[in-house]
């Protein structure tokens, strides 16, 4: 593995953690890099679409696996032989089976947006070739409902379908155009028009009772409202999602009901019908983030609400002025919330985040970013590094900061270290305890007792961060020193 970027030291001698990244494979060797995405997890492995070679010619963008190691990182099957990618995406994991639409050679022929599933098992295997693109896959009890379309009629349909006893899709509502699918709970919702409408494109949200769909609420009376990026908050138990309605493209929250189906708040008031374009939700410490843009002041930043229109507001203004950083890809690890956001200069970087303004932070810069997953306790990316690098855009195990190497400031802690820089020998107020010594790039290299305050970290000359514990416990901090 390569480990790539290293921990930096800020002006004035703090250290600023910063996070590192391990290269898992690279997969498609060389600058052009295999751009890993659609990244789920299931019987204990990672997998996700990657282009690659083999024996030095591509074949295409195919399923790929891995366990987090370099020999644990193969192809799974390459689906459309030859250079031809069967561009798998879609992913959804349903009874230890992952469900994915793709491009794939039935009867010696080429055949398009397939409806495909693979467990280790059985493999790769077709699960419809009428039914196809499925996308939305919802799970109601046990029943997995998604959206696909049928290509037996013409012209092709898009409908509401679910899996029977025999994991076989069945139609649930035939007279219904269904684009996109979500939930409130147990209640199945929908961005969909009645077919016998005189505009099919009209797209409501729809609530589905298990027979037959009906308008939940007609949030635009005068236009398409297309319903978006919903997102079911277990937290505040109602569904937000982003609609254009009398106020522009704003973020509606409902309860599943028609009288609970509302304007969560009007972000964008530049003018009446500005959206702010509100979506990438995520429930964390006790209230729901998620982006937009107010379109004057801010740009696209980081936002939070508790589902009332007061208790929505912006969170933290993370690329200062009008400009937006654009966050993407919440994820919530070890109960922080890191993602990916855009600064001054057009430099995208890995945050991470607390749940407090004051404890949101940049940990890296990076060069391209597609996918952050957890997995196996650890943080997962997907993305290129640095547009330097030789490396095109691959799969990274993320090395976070360890916390307790955060460096205080000397004039404020209660640790004191003197002679520093010395020769290797250090003397402190702790008169009882141990010591670790670290190198700039996380790597203890001593540890040992204090004993009279008295500590040998004999080293190599150079910066190192020098981590003490009192053996009361009163004192656990770390400090820059320098060896002669």
């Amino acid at each position: 593995m390569k480990k790539i970027n290293f921990l930096a030291v800020l002006l004035g001698g703090l250290l600023s953690a910063q996070a590192t990244f391990t290269l898992v494979k690279d997969i498609y060797p060389g600058t052009v890099g295999s751009s890993p995405a659609n990244m789920v997890i299931n019987e204990g492995k990672i997998y996700f679409s990657a282009n690659s070679t083999v024996n030095g010619s591509g074949i295409g963008t195919e399923l790929w696996e891995s366990d987090g190691t370099e020999t644990g990182t193969k192809l799974v099957a390459d689906i459309m032989p030859g250079a031809n990618s069967s561009n798998p995406n879609s992913f959804y994991v349903y009874n230890n089976k992952i469900y994915f639409t793709s491009s794939a050679m039935i009867n010696g022929a080429s055949n398009f947006n397939l409806f495909m599933s693979y467990d280790s098992v059985n493999g790769v295997q077709n699960v419809s070739t009428t039914v196809k693109s499925p996308s939305g896959f919802t799970k109601i009890g046990n029943t997995l409902y998604f959206k696909a379309t049928n290509s037996a009629v013409t012209p092709t349909t898009s409908r509401l379908f679910y899996f029977d006893a025999n994991s076989q899709p069945v139609i649930a509502d035939d007279n219904t155009n269904v684009v996109l699918v979500s939930n409130i709970g147990n209640q199945i919702l929908a961005t969909a028009q009645f077919i016998s409408s005189s505009n099919i494109y009209n797209y409501q949200l729809f609530t589905y009772d298990g027979t037959a769909f009906t308008v939940l609420k007609n949030i635009n009376p005068t236009a398409m409202s297309y319903p978006q990026f919903y997102y079911y908050s277990s937290l505040l138990g109602k569904t937000l999602f982003n609609a254009s309605g009398p106020n522009g493209t704003e973020p509606y929250i409902t309860d599943g009901t028609e009288a609970g189906t509302v304007l969560l708040k009007d972000i964008n008031t530049t003018n009446a019908t500005a959206g702010s374009f509100a979506q990438n939700f995520v429930d964390f410490k006790g209230k729901v983030f998620f982006t937009g843009s107010d379109g004057n002041i801010t740009g696209t930043e980081l936002y939070t609400t508790d589902g009332t229109t007061a208790g929505t507001t912006l969170f933290k203004d993370l690329l200062p002025g009008s400009a937006s950083s654009a966050p993407e890809k919440l994820t919530v690890f070890n109960d922080k919330l890191y993602f990916f956001a855009t600064a001054a200069g057009n430099v995208k970087q890995l945050w991470e985040s607390d749940g407090t303004p004051e404890g949101t932070k940049a940990l890296a810069d990076i060069n391209v970013a597609s996918g952050l997953l957890v997995y196996n306790n650890n943080l997962y990316f997907a993305g290129r590094v640095s547009i330097a690098d030789t490396i095109g855009s691959e799969l990274y195990k993320v090395n976070l900061p360890d916390p307790s190497l955060a460096v205080s400031d000397v004039s404020r802690s209660d640790l004191k270290i003197y002679p520093n820089p010395s020769k290797g020998t250090f003397f402190s107020n702790v008169k009882s305890g141990s010591f670790e010594l670290y190198d700039f790039s996380g790597r203890m290299v001593k540890a040992g007792k204090i004993n009279d305050g008295k500590m040998s970290a004999n080293a190599t000359s150079g910066n190192y961060i020098l981590k003490v514990k009192s053996d009361d416990n009163k004192i656990k901090q770390s400090i820059k020193v320098v060896i002669e």
